[in-house]
């Protein structure tokens, strides 16, 4: 088995470490590459998909939406958030799915069960994957004005338009789905901390904690970072490629263990 993960750039990405340990853990023989692809070249990945030199791929920036027109069928989760972060073969058939989402509800939801007001920083696809699955009252907000009006209209969500500052007093749950703060550019953050209660969620993993998390411990408030995140879309991703449930434990340990060393 091959599976990769593709993106433009890719070699921040620790899919790799995560996947290669899961299937030496399940006993699996496959491997699992960094694969750095343009827009351009989108089609030979999909024909590697088709001739069994691949047998999935994560899919990541800047490809989530300009890979759909390749497949031939879209999950459910994948349909309503018009992004696709995970692409399988079943029957035949490339199949694309969306495990953002449910990946980071599921670590939301284990740090904060009940929450009405979300602020989401960023509308791109996995801002999508997101929102799709989010449940309560949903705001947007994108330094491009149109494209949170066109999320937000897809999504029944609401738009800020993009400031300096925000009032955040009345928010339960900020996310940063931007790259602003992604390394190399570590000390760059997505927006001003105000007075909040919110708790304060960054889905990017390297670095962990980010300055926005850092700045947000510092006034004490809660956080989230995008590991737990990172491994839950990505255990979801494998039983899809594998049919087998990923050790999770097992993926943090390695996420976090890799983490330390940049």
């Amino acid at each position: 088995m091959r599976f990769a993960v593709i993106g433009h750039p890719i070699a921040h990405s620790l899919s790799p470490e995560l996947h290669t340990a899961w299937l030496e853990a399940a006993g699996l023989f496959g491997c699992y590459d960094l694969i750095d692809v343009t827009e351009q070249q989108l089609p030979q990945i999909i024909t590697k998909l088709r001739i069994h030199q691949l047998d999935g791929i994560n899919v990541t920036i800047p490809h989530k939406t300009a890979i759909i027109p390749y497949l031939d069928r879209l999950e459910p989760a994948a349909q309503k958030a018009g992004a696709v972060n995970t692409v399988y073969r079943q029957d035949g058939q490339l199949i694309g799915a969306n495990t953002d989402g449910i990946g980071f509800v599921r670590a939301l939801t284990e740090r904060r069960p009940s929450f009405q007001k979300t602020l989401v920083l960023g509308a791109g696809g996995a801002a999508r994957g997101i929102i799709a699955a989010l449940p309560g009252d949903v705001t947007i907000t994108n330094r491009t004005e149109e494209r949170s009006k066109a999320v937000a209209d897809e999504f029944g969500a609401n738009v800020l338009p993009w400031q300096e500052t925000f009032d955040l007093t009345s928010y339960d749950v900020i996310i940063n789905t931007t790259s602003v703060g992604m390394a190399p550019h570590i000390e760059a953050r997505p927006i001003e901390l105000t007075e909040t209660h919110a708790l304060i969620c960054d889905i990017i993993y390297r670095p962990t904690p980010t300055r926005l998390l850092r700045e947000a411990t510092e006034k004490g408030l809660d956080t989230l970072d995008g590991v737990p995140m990172f491994v839950l879309q990505a255990a979801e991703a494998f039983e899809r490629f594998t049919g087998q449930a990923p050790d999770l434990a097992l993926g943090e340990q390695v996420i976090r263990k890799q983490l330390e060393e940049f």
